[in-house]
């Protein structure tokens, strides 16, 4: 069982290129934290994530990736028998003119996997926030379980979410449910908040906070100095 946090950090005019491959044999647990972070303008990412699960292996992801002109992050998880369990909680925060997308793919090779997948884009201003997440189940996969939600705000009227599920499914035993949402802030809950003397600046700096941590309290411990 293992713990791991990666972090990546741009500054200004850098360039990133990163491939991590992870391979987990039976009976092994695996909790990953990723934090990708441009701190200045002008700063561009390209990471790729390549994840192969035995039989009873348990694989989870927390992501957040911010601050980025460009940003393309790439998971592929493949459990090789099936049997396994895999839990990828992802989050993506543009601003400006930045563009951030993530295009993901499980794919199952055997019977009895397990995922659930959650990912949250928040865009503003000008903006543009990109999710392409592809589930395989093929013939072989029979009696996968496996769930992918995709969850944005959007904070602008010039920012955009292009958001696209898909399932790919030849097994004729499973259960399979993908869904999408693209939202604003609710006014219910800002008139909530601001009916009890919060104002306006703090009360969508606690809605938001509310939003984010359903990834951001995932990650290990040894996150918490990283002020995102």
């Amino acid at each position: 069982k293992l713990d791991l946090l990666q972090i990546f950090l741009g500054n200004r005019n850098s360039a990133q290129n990163h491939l991590t491959e992870i391979k987990l044999e039976s009976k092994t647990e695996l909790s990953h934290g990723l934090i990708s972070l441009g701190e200045d303008r002008d700063s561009s990412s390209i990471c790729t994530l390549a994840v192969d699960q035995a039989k009873n292996s348990k694989y989870s992801l927390h992501s957040i990736h911010h601050g980025w002109d460009y940003a393309r992050f790439e998971p592929r998880i493949i459990q090789s028998k099936g049997e396994a369990a895999t839990v990828i909680k992802g989050l993506q925060v543009t601003k400006g003119k930045e563009q951030i997308s993530t295009h993901s793919l499980i794919r199952f090779e055997g019977p009895n996997g397990n995922l659930d997948q959650l990912q949250k884009a928040v865009a503003a201003e000008y903006s543009h926030c990109i999710f392409n997440g592809s589930i395989e189940v093929p013939k072989k996969a029979q009696k996968t379980e496996a769930a992918q939600l995709s969850r944005n705000l959007l904070l602008s009227k010039r920012a955009r979410v292009d958001t696209k599920p898909e399932l790919e499914i030849i097994a004729d035993d499973v259960r399979c449910t993908h869904g999408a949402t693209v939202s604003q802030l609710q006014d219910e809950e800002l008139f909530y908040l601001l009916s009890r003397g919060i104002d306006s600046k703090h009360a969508n700096s606690l809605l938001l906070k509310g939003y984010y941590d359903e990834v951001i309290t995932h990650f290990p411990k040894s996150a918490e100095k990283w002020n995102f």
